[in-house]
């Protein structure tokens, strides 16, 4: 269940950053253009690595095709609205990320993953609300006269109720497994 919730989180947050990014393009000419693609090739590969590795158990190749796979979509999509040097900054990041992903989800121990797939969600959300500040912030710094200014706060709400799923369903299948494993510890007694 934390691996689905986990995929879908990663799916929506970086869906909705590159909507963001094709809506305000035009802004994001200098640095800030080239950090957003790097962050965002970044985390999400690692996350999207991270949750194939621990899939994909035992098939490293697998896992890593996909996580690359994933990035390399992920860095041309956010990067090709900013520039050319943008996407390749967000490929490259991306890449990386990936193969990080793909190798640690590939070490840990299959019953005990939930941490650190709760931790790398943690810091994937925090990686968004980065975007979207920036990108807001980017905003407010080119258009003088806005009657509606954008507002990071519902983006924080937003990423608060997503850690609080995370963390629920982190504690749904650890539970579920300790029970699990007293019930295998209670048959192997004769």
């Amino acid at each position: 269940m934390l691996l689905m919730i986990s995929t879908l989180l990663v799916l929506i947050y970086t869906s909705a950053c590159l909507l963001k990014v094709y809506r305000n393009r035009k802004i994001l000419v200098n640095m800030t253009g080239m950090m957003v693609a790097m962050i965002m090739g970044m985390a999400s590969s690692t996350a999207i690595g991270l949750i194939s590795g621990v899939i994909f158990k035992g098939d490293l190749t697998l896992s890593t095709i996909v996580a690359m796979s994933f990035s390399i979509i992920v860095g041309i999509l956010v990067g090709k609205p900013i520039g050319l040097l943008a996407m390749v900054e967000g490929i490259a990041a991306g890449i990386m990320g990936g193969m990080m992903g793909a190798m640690l989800g590939e070490m840990l121990p299959l019953n005990n993953f939930n941490l650190m797939l709760v931790f790398i969600d943690i810091l994937f959300i925090i990686s968004a609300m980065f975007i979207i500040h920036f990108i807001n912030v980017e905003l407010k710094k080119n258009q003088e006269n806005l009657v509606s200014y954008p507002r990071s706060f519902p983006w924080i709400v937003i990423s608060i109720l997503s850690a609080i799923i995370i963390f629920t369903c982190a504690h749904l299948d650890t539970k579920s497994v300790d029970s699990y494993n007293q019930v295998d510890e209670t048959h192997e007694h004769h």
